[in-house]
């Protein structure tokens, strides 16, 4: 399911664009830190994300189940709540580079099964990491929760004397 990911991206390297049209910004990568790489846009790209104080997951988040891809969630991130916030992110995403070094479009048509699986990967991410700055604990949509049990003496509380 994931086919392209980013590991601890910093912000202040993203293009954000400026305003007018055709100015809608890039967030490029490649496969070598070579400078002779060709980059590749993933502005676009659908999966779940991390962001990150430094080095300190802060946040887990998901992309793509509507209109919202990785770069608007990231530019949504620089004034919501968590702005200020973070400066580091990493990203898991479900499209890959074509031959023609672009971001793939076959999922252009987000499927049930897609938000549904998108829902499940980023709660069990959250709940996992437990992100301090994540407001919502997840969507596990028909799963259900359970809590550990064990055969209780009725005095597991009290000190040992």
């Amino acid at each position: 399911m994931i086919k392209t990911y980013g590991l601890h991206w910093r912000l202040d390297r993203i293009s954000w664009g400026k305003t007018g049209a055709g100015h809608i910004g890039t967030l490029c990568g490649s496969t070598t830190l070579s400078a002779k790489a060709r980059p590749i846009d993933f502005r676009n790209q659908r999966g779940i994300y991390a962001l990150y104080a430094d080095y300190d997951l802060i946040y887990i988040g998901q992309t793509g189940t509507n209109r919202h891809r990785l770069f608007d969630r990231l530019k949504e991130h620089m004034k919501d709540h968590l702005s200020e916030r973070w400066n580091r992110f990493s990203w898991f995403g479900t499209q890959w580079v074509t031959a023609g070094h672009k971001l793939s479009c076959d999922t252009a048509a987000i499927h049930e099964y897609m938000a549904h699986t998108l829902n499940i990967l980023e709660a069990i991410s959250i709940a996992i990491a437990e992100p301090r700055l994540n407001l919502q604990r997840g969507k596990w949509n028909a799963a259900k929760r359970y809590f550990q049990y064990w055969e209780r003496s009725g005095n597991e509380f009290k000190d040992d004397e």
